[in-house]
């Protein structure tokens, strides 16, 4: 979803619908009811009652509906009392354990003396906090760790600071303690950790005591990144052998099939890319290399002249829908599918056909062509990338931050493009195909003039183009072997690392699609070029 904006302006130009109790009290619990009250309580005329009538509904409490339900009713005594706990540093004079639940954080307990986390440990109820706290008033070694489970071990080094990480808990750990300890559900956290810090010198030490067959799937892909960064193949190939055993999704098995081959240069291990059921930058590297273009995808699902009054720009019904959905067994999804073949119902055939064939086959269908009508076919096939990965073509779809539509546009960015446009909108509006893409082809189009590249694009579309400045000045996409795929699958941030290999890979299959020819291989070997770069290094 779109997190990054440009501020041009204090006032917001977005017209709040009027929403009323009556509505939302009508409507089933849900993110797009959240939606409703979050808009509700930003209207003038409501009163106290009415604020706390609609509160009482919201299904997850976030901080933005927190702070505007505050607002109506400054004197909530339960609301105020949490908040107040909450803040509060000084837990060992908390005596009411509600409020004491409501203040815990590890990091608070940290720097403490022996005697005030005592008093914590005493009244906090759950066994893992009690733990936390006992191991916080050892001294800094092992020995002393040594004495607890492996789970409140790591859980102490991950809930410190960098800073507190590096100045005490820098230890180097033997061959056998690190083997023990690598069968906390916790190891993975602690690798990624410890490889991205260079000043954790004795435990990056520490890592190379650790055996493949002691850790997960997931810490042993770690591992073979940490040996890939040293350029140490052997080691790494023997992580990658041991994650690829014990991966159970397909496309964590194709990633390491991926590095597999970039180790090796062996050709069946590329050729076995070819058996996965998935779409994505590994397999179609793979078909790419072995010219074998992919073949499990549709672009067009079969449809009537009849039309749904089934509004899917509704998020409620879409909400029905969905549910109606999740609820059908699988062998009778192609009935369902029946049931959805009107021209207007594209996005649900496709969402079903998918589900129906287990996701063997994946839809790249391309709706609401009409308003991209005078759209170059790259910008085409970009926005598509976005749209299939944000809302799977659902123009209603609501995310948990209230990212709306086909696009998932955040709305404090509607409110600045459509300042900047002179526009008065509602963000009812935004479930609209029509006006959804043409303010993301707004922001898209501005990204593109900085960016150059449809990864760096997907990249900051997601995470915001400050966090892909930082990942670039931090020496990601270098010159460096093994670049640019180091790079892709270091990012700190696992959300957007994923989104934008995700994107990338639409991208590609929309461009072919669209009869444009690309070549993914070449499209990554760009990313070595360090004038791509240049908006993010001066």
């Amino acid at each position: 979803m779109l997190r990054f904006v440009v501020l041009v302006g204090l006032f917001s130009a977005t017209l709040l619908a009027q929403i009323t109790l009556r509505e939302i009290n009508s409507k089933p619990s849900s993110i797009a009811k959240d939606f409703l009250i979050w808009q509700y309580l930003q209207q003038k005329n409501i009163s106290k009652n009415s604020a706390i009538a609609a509160y009482r509904q919201v299904k997850r409490h976030t901080k933005k509906l927190q702070r505007l339900y505050l607002k109506k009713n400054p004197n909530d005594a339960k609301l105020l009392y949490k908040i107040q706990c909450q803040k509060r540093e000084d837990l060992y004079n908390i005596k009411n354990r509600r409020c004491l639940e409501y203040a815990f954080m590890s990091y608070k307990t940290l720097y403490m003396n022996n005697t005030q986390r005592e008093k914590v440990k005493k009244r906090v109820k759950k066994s893992w906090q009690k733990r936390l706290i006992a191991i916080q008033s050892e001294p800094y070694s092992i020995e002393a760790y040594k004495k607890y489970d492996n789970d409140t071990v790591l859980r102490m080094f991950i809930n410190v600071s960098k800073t507190f990480r590096q100045k005490h808990l820098d230890l180097y750990i033997n061959k056998n303690y690190i083997n023990t300890l690598a069968h906390s559900i916790k190891m993975a956290q602690f690798i990624d950790i410890v490889m991205r810090d260079k000043k954790l010198k004795n435990l990056q030490r520490s890592l190379y005591n650790l055996k493949p067959k002691n850790l997960d799937a997931k810490s042993n892909f770690l591992m073979a990144l940490f040996y890939i960064k040293q350029d140490k193949k052997r080691k790494a190939i023997k992580h990658l052998k041991k994650a690829y055993k014990k991966y159970k999704k397909h496309s964590d098995k194709d990633k390491t099939l991926f590095w597999l081959y970039k180790l090796t240069k062996k050709k069946r291990v590329l050729k076995a890319l070819l058996y996965s059921k998935n779409i994505n930058i590994y397999t179609l590297y793979a078909r790419e290399v072995l010219k074998k273009p992919p073949l499990n995808f549709f672009t067009y699902t079969k449809t009537n002249k009849q039309y749904n009054y089934e509004d899917i720009k509704d998020p409620f019904i879409w909400y029905k829908i969905s549910k109606k959905l999740k609820k059908t067994p699988k062998e009778k999804l192609f009935k369902l599918y029946l049931e959805y073949q009107q021209k207007n119902m594209v996005p649900i055939q496709s969402y079903i056909l998918e589900k129906a064939y287990d996701y063997k086959f994946h839809a790249y269908v391309m709706p609401y062509n009409q308003y991209l009508l005078d759209a170059t076919n790259d910008e085409k096939a970009l926005v598509y990338a976005i749209m299939r990965q944000e809302s799977r073509f659902i123009p209603s779809a609501i995310s948990p931050s209230y990212a709306l539509g086909l696009m998932q546009l955040m709305p404090f960015l509607i409110d600045e493009i459509a300042q900047k446009k002179h526009e008065k909108v509602q963000y009812k509006d935004f479930f609209h195909p029509k006006k959804n893409i043409e303010y993301a082809r707004k922001h898209i189009q501005w990204l593109q003039k900085k960016l150059h590249h449809p990864l760096l694009i997907a990249y900051a579309y997601n995470g915001g183009i400050g966090f892909l400045k930082r990942h670039i000045r931090s020496g990601a996409f270098s010159n460096k072997k093994y670049e640019p795929y180091l790079s892709m699958e270091l990012m700190k941030n696992s959300e957007t690392r994923e989104y934008g290999k995700k994107v990338l890979a639409n991208y590609i299959v929309y461009k072919t699609i669209l009869q444009e020819e690309v070549s993914l291989i070449n499209m990554l070997k760009k990313l070595k070029k360090q004038e791509n770069f240049e908006y993010f290094r001066n």
